[in-house]
């Protein structure tokens, strides 16, 4: 069975469809020195911004060869040695559009408080 670890937390809904779907999932959050350790147990890590996924814990995933995938849960993978991870045959891939629709509500927003004087209301009081 594929074993699945969530360091950063994840949206319910997702982690119940992948538990559906026959993964083993694992929500934890584990510390640098913990998680080099734990990585060793796992075929796929998602990681947000927390969790930082450097060469010596892709070393230590490499001692069992589970690993597979790393994911980062957000646009960019500035928290992932991403080469140093591809060049051991492990795959990195993250999610780039994850947050356009929130991105673009806030700017709607930031537009209206500007048309409508807003953000001067707090500065008169």
């Amino acid at each position: 069975m594929v074993r699945i670890l969530i360091t950063d937390g994840m949206d319910k809904n997702a982690t119940t469809k992948l538990i559906e779907s026959g993964f083993e999932v694992v929500e934890k959050h584990y510390e640098v020195e913990e998680l080099k350790e734990k990585v060793k147990e796992f075929d796929v890590i998602v990681v947000r911004s927390a969790t930082k996924i450097r060469k010596p814990i892709i070393d230590k995933a490499l001692e069992t060869k589970r690993l597979k995938l790393i994911i980062r849960g957000g646009v960019g993978v500035d928290n992932i040695d991403v080469n140093y991870a591809m060049e051991h045959g492990i795959q990195v891939m993250n999610t780039p559009n994850a947050s356009s629709i929130s991105v673009a509500e806030l700017t709607i927003g930031h537009m209206f408080a500007l048309a409508r004087y807003i953000y001067i209301l707090p500065m008169l009081l």
